[in-house]
């Protein structure tokens, strides 16, 4: 968080993730099933995993019944952002500090019953133990099956595209950011693609000049300027340089510095709604005596993510009077041979802590949503049950918790507040790099399809930029907020961290070109461009979007979500960035919708490859709710499930969905 608060901090490539489990693991039927509620709950029933929402997989993308390209028009190229899929804990601070938390609450009797606390330290412990085993900050079997089947969707969306390349001998290029989690979400990417390929494809690819690993890895473009382009140093210790390193360091002082931002958050973490939601959940498993003196006063209990739980001034991982070593760790030992052997997030930042009743209830949310993605490895000796604390929470009240966690997004890597762009301007360079690819491949070039692997802190700024659905509208500039109308909320803003940037969240581009010359202007045919947004087919907003509140970018025909390139230039990206053009954006020829879009060999097959992850644990085919969607820009070509569908899914699935109504308080 800005100014007074750390930010959020990557993890390293971690050595033994892959060691320890296979790329792209199988998931049994029965597993897959009851972890496919962990999508519909969300929908139906109020589960509010924010930016930890597994990957729901949209009924348009199971019926392919995406819009044809305009008569005359082939898809001949196609490229992709997406973030990592399903990952477990980033690094050890949650989990952490609420350890520490509990460790003084047995010694003190802040526990309301031995049995609460038995239970609530066995829960810590295990998912601790869990994130040891799969690597923290590393892909889950859910992220690894979520990646499998948007690859697999990928050629059955485009076959005519890939077959086609398969036989011209073009190559597909590969991307990542350079973290592990990244890299190893395009490795099930492309074993997902190629499985649904025949593999024609397999060994065709643009071999990169600077790697992101060995092995699989070795397959894909480090690419840190344009998809890590919010922090100086990349995921590989390196630092930026040139223009990159001034954008990062641009974005990170504006975070850290600016007040409007930090009064917001401060708001919105201290309004009476968020401390009353906070002692509702806490007050389950503490004391009111316990967590009536958790603060900053002096004799009042904090924890910070030290060793000896107490506050690291130089947040160098020494104590500041004996410099004895307190960095904390997961498991005992050596700091720096454990971060040797497994990765460096197996030891916290010193920085975090808890100093507030709603730090420590935000720190069990955490868990409570990062569970929803470790279902897979939430088994054995390390079972763990964080939905027991919110079962009783009201879905209003996990709306809360919900807002808490999005507001920090919304303002650092979203929208943020009317009147600035820096928050979404650290994006321009990947949408240039889009533009770029796109005209290589129609001046001549073999790429057939790029594909980009990153981050949510990619996904959000870029989504932004573009106007994408549901990231058209910013909150109010109020330097000194005093009610809720002044900062970001979900009653006068949309934007949801659990639909704008998902686990695997993606934002796809079709490109579309003609041969011959356009009697209009002369020239060649300009390309025509449709985005998918997690796998649904959207209209661009345009970056003025967040100022102006009307989309600047117009379609080729109206209903249409396909766009001359020179349209989107135009439109799309930061002043000084647009390029204006004078060609009319419509075109005469008739649009439609085709279940297999001239390219698709498999209309309607909701039973795609095996190991697509239609099915898996995290890709749940319902959609996702009305509040989630845009009210301002219409979508063409999506299907819904009906609700009663969804209903028996979970029914027959023996789910037990959390945040029940109850009666509210007065």
């Amino acid at each position: 968080m800005c100014a007074r608060k750390e930010g959020h901090k990557e993890t390293i490539v971690n050595k033994q993730s892959k060691m320890r489990r296979a790329l792209g693991s199988g998931v049994a039927g029965v597993a897959a099933l009851a972890m496919l509620a962990t999508g519909t709950a969300h929908a139906a029933n109020g589960t509010y995993y924010s930016s930890k929402q597994p990957y729901i997989v949209p009924q348009q993308a199971l019926d392919m019944s995406y819009s044809a390209a305009p008569e005359g028009y082939t898809i001949t190229y196609t490229e992709m952002l997406a973030r990592h899929g399903s990952r477990g804990l980033s690094s050890y601070k949650y989990d952490a500090l609420l350890k520490l938390m509990g460790q003084t609450a047995s010694e003190v009797g802040g526990f309301v019953s031995e049995e609460a606390e038995q239970a609530f330290m066995a829960n810590v412990q295990a998912i601790i133990d869990a994130n040891v085993e799969n690597g923290y900050g590393m892909l889950t079997g859910q992220g690894a099956t979520q990646h499998q089947g948007i690859g697999s969707r990928a050629y059955q969306r485009n076959k005519q595209l890939f077959d086609q390349a398969a036989a011209d001998g073009e190559t597909i290029e590969y991307e990542s950011s350079g973290e592990a989690r990244a890299t190893e979400s395009g490795e099930n990417f492309k074993k997902g693609f190629d499985q649904a390929s025949g593999s024609e494809l397999a060994g065709s690819y643009v071999t990169p000049t600077a790697p992101a690993g060995e092995g699989d890895a070795a397959l894909f473009q480090k690419s840190p300027d344009t998809l890590y382009f919010h922090k100086t140093d990349n995921p590989d210790g390196s630092e930026k340089t040139g223009e990159a390193a001034d954008i990062a360091q641009r974005y990170e002082d504006f975070i850290e510095n600016n007040e409007t931002i930090a009064n917001a958050e401060d708001y919105i973490e201290n309004v009476d709604a968020s401390v009353t939601v906070s002692y509702d959940l806490l007050s389950q498993i503490f004391t009111e005596d316990f967590l009536d003196n958790i603060g900053k006063k002096e004799g009042q209990y904090s924890w910070y993510n030290t060793t000896t739980g107490e506050k690291d001034a130089g947040e160098d991982g020494f104590d500041d009077e004996t410099g004895e070593d307190i960095r904390n760790c997961a498991i005992e030992g050596d700091p720096d041979e454990l971060m040797a052997q497994y990765g460096e997030d197996i030891c916290g930042e010193t920085g975090k802590h808890i100093t507030s009743v709603v730090d420590a209830a935000m720190d069990l949310y955490n868990l409570y949503i990062i569970a929803a993605d470790m279902q897979e490895e939430n088994i054995g000796d390390h079972t763990f049950d964080f939905d027991q604390y919110f079962k009783t929470i009201s879905p209003e009240d996990g709306d809360v918790f919900a807002w808490i966690l999005d507001m920090e997004d919304f303002y650092e890597k979203g929208p943020s507040y009317a009147g600035q762009d820096e928050t979404y301007r650290i994006a321009q360079p990947l949408l240039d790099d889009f533009f770029k690819s796109i005209d290589e491949r129609v001046a001549g070039g073999t790429t057939a399809a790029t594909f980009r692997f990153a981050h949510a802190e990619t996904i959000m700024p870029f989504a932004a930029l573009i106007g994408a659905p549901g990231s058209t509208q910013q909150a109010p500039a109020v330097a000194d907020p005093q009610t809720d109308a002044d900062v970001y909320n979900y009653q006068n803003n949309e934007w949801r961290g659990e639909s704008a940037t998902p686990m695997a969240a993606n934002i796809q581009w079709d490109v579309a070109t003609r041969d011959g010359i356009d009697p209009e202007t002369g020239k060649a045919y300009t390309p025509l461009v449709r985005m998918l947004y997690n796998e649904e087919e959207v209209a661009f907003g345009g970056t003025n979007t967040l100022t102006r509140g009307l989309s600047s970018c117009t379609p080729v025909a109206e209903g249409s979500t396909w766009y001359k390139e020179s349209e989107l230039k135009g439109c799309l990206g930061v002043d000084g960035k647009r390029i204006p053009s004078t060609e009319e954006p419509t075109i005469t020829v008739e649009t439609g919708t085709s279940g297999d879009q001239q390219q698709d060999g498999n209309t309607g097959d909701q039973n795609q490859n095996a190991g697509d992850g239609v099915t898996g644990p995290s890709d749940s085919t319902k959609k996702p709710t009305a509040t989630d969607q845009p009210k301002t820009i219409a979508k063409t070509g999506s299907a819904m499930i009906v609700p009663a569908v969804a209903a028996v899914v979970l029914i027959a699935a023996g789910v037990t969905l959390v945040f029940v109504r109850r009666a509210k308080r007065h």
